[in-house]
């Protein structure tokens, strides 16, 4: 008769992981009954989402980034028209105080 196989949540994989780092590798694997395979796997699973999360981050931050700078160039492009219709009526003004 087959052995059923075991489940493993999410959260027990991590836990399973998190522990082989501190306790070492062979300890947890002999206390679990899993092969260094399956831990492999499970270890490369959560090294690749850490990854992504990190990317993701990193993504997210230079949106923000993005869209400040996006912000801050509109204001100085306003700032810049302001000044420039100001000076425009200075020099209107003084060709009338010529004349």
């Amino acid at each position: 008769m087959a052995t059923q196989r075991r489940k493993f949540s999410y959260e027990e994989k991590l836990g399973i992981v998190q522990r082989a780092g501190q306790l070492g590798v062979t300890a947890v694997l002999h206390e679990y009954h899993l092969s260094y395979s399956v831990f492999a796997r499970w270890r490369k699973q959560f090294i690749q989402a850490n990854a992504n999360a990190a990317e993701m981050a990193a993504t997210n931050k230079t949106r923000i980034e993005l869209r400040q700078l996006q912000e801050e160039n509109v204001r100085l492009k306003k700032i810049i028209a302001d000044q420039a219709l100001e000076l425009e009526r200075k020099e209107e003004d003084l060709r009338k105080f010529k004349r």
